[in-house]
């Protein structure tokens, strides 16, 4: 039973990390970047069995790899997020500063073990890293050291990376505001509930680690909670990332034009014209560098006269248009369902138009309906 419960995110993992690489690296970065990251977290697990199966002498060899895993958990993480964000590709000469810690302990560990032989380093996880024995040795001193420095380390990764990363992610879905008329694949629904995944696994990982793992060697069952948390997460998120859309490789890759300088007023009415009176806002997936080319101008241009003369991004000026036409349509035809409503006026699905009248309106559609119907 316990074996079966300790195994579960090892498959999990490595399902992920194979169906993950299959994809060609050069179109899909982050996708293959989170396959590594699974095949990194599936050494965690797999340490994890030897471990809490008792099975020191073949964790001997695993522990400075296993030191190196946990420790990557975050920060490859973090990168993961900057690839479907800000950053176009992996690099060694742009990441490595997220990688020094784990790289820097799990030196220190492997030469710990190199330097003891095989008989002292059993020695020193039974009886110190199992038992809370004292160290027998100077080299077992140095080890326990590097060991609660790990220990500190992954606390305080915990915590770090998950802050920035969430303002990351925070910063780029206002950001992306200004781009797209259609949030909810690229905000919504798959980077959001992610995130939500990885909080979760995140939580359990630091009561883990503050519980320490002989906790669970004194009583194996309790095994049964982080087995089941870390399984289901750990396939959520390899699931919403097989899913995922890069943002950031989607606006680096779409052609802009060129400055013409032609005068923000003269900018400003076609763009009043294509929204007013040819009625572009019908497109569901209106992007800037839509009216960008209908207009014949940069896309920053574009953004730049809609911040300035509205007072809005992009994606709140599409939706404007948009629920007026959706309060029109609703005045001049009650009979129309709101899924007929939310195709003739341009919305994705007929949650986001939920969402963007309740936001825009303060009153639910429903109850303008309501309102409509009595009047």
């Amino acid at each position: 039973m316990i074996k079966i419960l300790l195994l579960n995110p090892i498959y999990v993992t490595i399902f992920w990390a194979i169906v993950l690489n299959l994809y060609k690296r050069e179109a899909h970065q982050p996708k293959v970047f989170l396959g590594w990251y699974m095949f990194v977290a599936s050494w965690v697990y797999i340490s994890h069995y030897f471990y809490f199966t008792q099975q020191f002498g073949v964790y001997y060899y695993l522990d400075s790899i296993y030191t190196l895993a946990y420790l990557l958990v975050y920060p490859m993480y973090h990168v993961y997020v900057r690839l479907l964000t800000v950053d176009s590709h992996f690099s060694f000469k742009k990441h490595l500063r997220f990688l020094v810690a784990p790289l820097a302990i799990f030196l220190l560990t492997a030469m710990g073990y190199i330097v003891m032989d095989k008989d002292e380093g059993v020695q020193f996880i039974s009886d110190i890293l199992v038992h809370g024995k004292p160290p027998a040795s100077t080299m077992q001193e140095v080890m326990y050291i590097v060991f609660v420095i790990g220990r500190l380390t992954f606390l305080f990764q915990t915590i770090f990376y998950l802050v920035i990363s969430f303002r990351l992610i925070r910063s780029n879905n206002l950001r992306i505001q200004d781009y797209y008329s259609n949030m909810e694949e690229r905000k919504l629904n798959w980077l959001q509930f992610f995130n939500i995944c990885f909080a979760i696994t995140s939580t359990s990982s630091a009561a883990l680690a503050v519980l320490g793992r002989n906790t669970f060697l004194e009583n194996p069952y309790l095994l049964v909670f982080p087995s089941v948390v870390f399984t289901l997460m750990l396939f959520f998120i390899g699931l919403l990332g097989n899913n995922q859309r890069a943002i950031f490789t989607e606006i680096d890759n779409t052609p802009d034009f060129m400055p013409e300088g032609k005068p923000p007023q003269r900018i400003k009415l076609k763009i009043d014209k294509l929204f007013e009176e040819e009625m572009i806002y019908k497109d569901p997936d209106l992007k800037i560098w839509d009216v960008s080319s209908m207009v014949g101008t940069n896309r920053t241009y574009v953004s730049n006269v809609i911040n300035n003369a509205y007072g809005r991004n992009f994606c709140t000026h599409v939706n404007v248009y948009r629920i007026e036409h959706a309060k029109s349509l609703i005045q001049s035809n009650p009979n129309l369902t709101n899924q007929q409503i939310a195709e003739l006026a341009g919305f994705g699905s007929v949650n986001s138009l939920y969402r963007t009248f309740q936001t825009s309106e303060g009153v639910s559609l429903g109850q303008f309906r309501k309102q409509v119907n009595n009047s």
